[in-house]
Formats: C-alpha cells, sequence, structure tokens
C-alpha cells in the first residue's frame, strides 16, 4: 500500500509540473509578442515578485491537497488490507473502520460483514465439530476410520478402552500393519473388495478374558462415487452373552436338579408298587428316601420362587430400626444344633452392646442364616466359625469366617451364580439347592449393600457384607 501511494503522489507532482512548464513556455510565448512589448515598461519588480509568490502558493496548496487526498484514500484501502490480510491468517475478528460515505467506505463495511460472516460460519462449524467429537468418543462402542489407502485415520476412546491400545500406534498406519487378529482384518478387506455392508460375530481373546463383539463394516462413498474409505463399529456383547449362557444353564440345572428327586420318587414308588411295599423294612427305607427326595424338592422349588420374588422389579423391603448384635445371637441359636451335631465351635465377636441399621429384619435373617448354615455345612468336625461384627462411622461389616474346605480362586467369581456349585457331588449331599448364595447376593444389594469373598482352598472362607447404616 505504500508503494500505491508513493506513485500515486509522484504521478500528481508529474502532473503539477508539467502543468507548470507548459504555463511557462505559453508565459515566454506573451512576453515576446509585440503586444506585450509595449507593456514591459509598466511592469516593474514588484509585480513579477507578486506572480512568483502566488504560483508558489497555488503549488503548495495544490501539493498539499494532493497528499490529503492520497492520504485518506490510501489509508481507507490500507486498513482494508490489513484486515484481509488478518482474515486470511484465520483471525475472523480483525474489524476496519468504515466512517466515509464513499466508495472506500463502502470497501470497508464490505470487508466487515464478510468478517462477521466467516466468524459466524466459523462459530457454526466449530460447535458441529465439538458435538460430533463428543458423539464419537462417547458413542458407546469402539470406532475405526479407514481411508480408501487403507490408512488408520480415526480411532475413538471406545476402541482405545476395549483394545488397550495407544492412539500413536495406530494413527496414519496400514490397517493391516497393526491390527493383530485376523478375522478384523478379513471383515475389512471383504468391505474393500465388495464395497457392501459386512455385519458378523466375533470371539475376541485378551489374554485369559473372550470378550464376544458384532463388528461392523460400512464401506464410505462420496458424491459421484468416489470411495472415500472403511468405516469400522465395535459393540461389545460380551454381557449379553454371559446373560445368554446364564439363561440356558438355568434352564438346564433346573430341568437337572428337579429330574433327580423326581427320578427317584418315581423309582421308589414303582418298586414298592411291584411288591417290596410288603417287606415292612424295605418300605420304611423306601418311604424315608420318597419323604427325603420331597423335602428336597420342596426346598428347591421354595428357592426358585423366592430368587424369583426377589429380582422382581417391585420386589421391596419392609425397613424398620434393628439391632444386628441381636439378629446375630439369633441366628446363631438357630442353627446350633446344626453346629453341636459337628462339634464346630461357633463364636461371635461384637465389641458394642448394639449396633443398629436400618433394614428388612426378616430378610437380613436369611442371609445371615444362609452364610453361617454354609459355613457349618463345608466346615469338617471339630471345626469353627467366627461371627465378626464391625463399626466403622456410617458402614457395618459383618465376617462369616470358617475354618473349611475353602474354594479355589478361579471358582469365587462363579460362587453367588444360580445352582453353581464348587463340588456337585458334595453340595448335592449336603442337601443344597445352588440358589443359596444367589438369593443372598440380591438381598444384600437390595440393602444398598455388597458381599465379597476371600478364600485359600484348605484353609477356609471368609464371606464379608458392608452395609450402610441409613438406607436413604
Amino acid at each position: 500500500m505504500t508503494k500505491f501511494r508513493t506513485r500515486l503522489l509522484i504521478a500528481l507532482i508529474t502532473l503539477i509540473i508539467t502543468v507548470l512548464v507548459g504555463l511557462g513556455i505559453l508565459l515566454g510565448h506573451l512576453l515576446n509578442n509585440k503586444f506585450l512589448e509595449s507593456l514591459k515598461d509598466h511592469l516593474n519588480i514588484e509585480f513579477l515578485l507578486i506572480l512568483f509568490i502566488s504560483l508558489g502558493i497555488a503549488l503548495s496548496v495544490i501539493i498539499y491537497l494532493g497528499i490529503r487526498i492520497t492520504s485518506r484514500y490510501t489509508k481507507q484501502i490500507e486498513a482494508a488490507t490489513d484486515v484481509a490480510i488478518e482474515l486470511a491468517k484465520g483471525n475472523y475478528r480483525a474489524r476496519t473502520t468504515a466512517d466515509w460515505l464513499d466508495e472506500t467506505g463502502m470497501l470497508g463495511r464490505s470487508i466487515n460483514r464478510l468478517a462477521e460472516n466467516l466468524q459466524e460460519l466459523i462459530k457454526v462449524k466449530e460447535m458441529q465439530q465439538d458435538r460430533l467429537s463428543v458423539l464419537i468418543e462417547n458413542m458407546g462402542a469402539g470406532l475405526v476410520l479407514i481411508d480408501s489407502r487403507g490408512y488408520i485415520n480415526l480411532i475413538n476412546k471406545g476402541f482405545i478402552d476395549i483394545f488397550h491400545v495407544k492412539p500413536t500406534d495406530f494413527l496414519y498406519k496400514l490397517y493391516y500393519e497393526v491390527i493383530d487378529y485376523e478375522e478384523i482384518c478379513q471383515i475389512i478387506a471383504e468391505v474393500f473388495r465388495t464395497e457392501q455392508k459386512v455385519s458378523k460375530q466375533l470371539l475376541v481373546p485378551f489374554f485369559i478374558e473372550r470378550r464376544y463383539f458384532i463388528v461392523y463394516g460400512v464401506p464410505i462413498i462420496g458424491a459421484n462415487n468416489v470411495w472415500k474409505g472403511v468405516l469400522l463399529v465395535f459393540h461389545d456383547i460380551t454381557e449379553l452373552k454371559k446373560l445368554e449362557q446364564m439363561r440356558k444353564d438355568f434352564v438346564a440345572n433346573v430341568s437337572h436338579e428337579l429330574k433327580t428327586p423326581v427320578t427317584s420318587i418315581k423309582g421308589f414308588t414303582e418298586t414298592l408298587m411291584d411288591g417290596a411295599m410288603n417287606d415292612k423294612e424295605t418300605l420304611d427305607a423306601f418311604l424315608s428316601i420318597i419323604l427325603k427326595e420331597s423335602d428336597r424338592l420342596q426346598s428347591l422349588i421354595q428357592d426358585l420362587l423366592e430368587l424369583s420374588k426377589i429380582e422382581q422389579q417391585g420386589f421391596k423391603l419392609t425397613i424398620q430400626e434393628v439391632d444386628l448384635r441381636s439378629v446375630l445371637e439369633e441366628v446363631i441359636t438357630i442353627v446350633s444344633g446344626k453346629s453341636q451335631q459337628k462339634n464346630i465351635l461357633l463364636e461371635l465377636y461384637c465389641k458394642k452392646e448394639q449396633v443398629i441399621i436400618k433394614g428388612d429384619i426378616d430378610r437380613l435373617k436369611q442371609v445371615f442364616i444362609n452364610l453361617i448354615g454354609n459355613a457349618i455345612t463345608y466346615t469338617p468336625t471339630d471345626g469353627n466359625v467366627k461371627i465378626i461384627l464391625l463399626e466403622h462411622n456410617e458402614k457395618v461389616r459383618i465376617h462369616v469366617k470358617d475354618s473349611g474346605v475353602g474354594i479355589e480362586k478361579e471358582e469365587i467369581p462363579r460362587i453367588f451364580e444360580r445352582f453353581y456349585r464348587v463340588d456337585r457331588a458334595r453340595d448335592r449331599n449336603s442337601g443344597g439347592t445352588g440358589l443359596g448364595l444367589a438369593i443372598v447376593k440380591h438381598l444384600v444389594e437390595a440393602h444398598h449393600g455388597n458381599i465379597s469373598v476371600r478364600s485359600k482352598l484348605g484353609e477356609g472362607s471368609d464371606f464379608i457384607i458392608e452395609l450402610n447404616k441409613d438406607l436413604t
């Protein structure tokens, strides 16, 4: 802009000099004219001096006005140019003054409107970009974007969390060089080859864990059928698979558990009807077995109904103030006959006379009867079972600790599943239904508490229940 102003000023001065030279030539011709020769005697030095001073003033005024006019226009254009440069750099907040009503003012106002529009467009774009980023990062599934050349351009937080990878190890690298799972690479290759959507269910091993995924491969095709790349989406269905397997196991286990006593009852009844009932000793033995199997069948059905009731959405506890020490003492009295048969020492440790919480007294009794009863069942003769009640601020902790057979480490996560038995034959002989710990877990969670287990094979087990004093 400085060059433009300088050139304009030079052109104006050149024009003025040209005009003055022309006037000088014309004046010279006039002075040489015979008509003016008669006037030379009347011209004096003062007149000539006044003439030259007037010309100098006129020249100064012309130069001053030229500079003013040039400065006025060039400043406006220079300011507009500076704003345009800032806009090109990405500074959409830049503005120019637009005070004049002429063309330069219109130019400034137009550039300001352009800057405002660009700023608004950038705001909208940034807002959309933020929304898209939030959606991609929190969509609850893993996402991978691969361009038309096979390079990975994007992975989201879901993919990183699923596969425990670093973005730098994947971004801008060929997919078949960084994805270690052959089945996933085959899905990508199939989408590239067929340009069609592909959906497959995969079992992906992670160290000792196995996880199930539904993988969707989608071709990305732009305008005019331009190939853009492939989008992969990973949906983790491991929990659904576990629930499906639990449902299958539940049906199979219920069928098996019901089949055993029904078969026994039917078999012994048929034997009696075939003539064994005439033998008094055989009749008594068979009826005793039938009664035992009937009791077991009744217990199983009762536990199934109880578990179904607890799992229903409308299940509610009858909340009242409960003295946990008193409840534990009552439960110990109930199961003491069973412990005396095996000469097992039952001990309650509690430093306070009362430990008051809010809960359902009948359901809490059910929990402790199950846990202490199991501890007695799986503790050898002459063993011991300790019940420890601790209070800490707004929480209480109950330990049911036995010196029994213990549980293997890999089986601990499954002991609260319905019908899961550490030792099926031993548990069936003990009269258990395999539903007791499942019921305990649901009741503890209904009290907003949690239950955990510490155990070593051959050294006993420690079931730990944590409850809040107030459920509200």
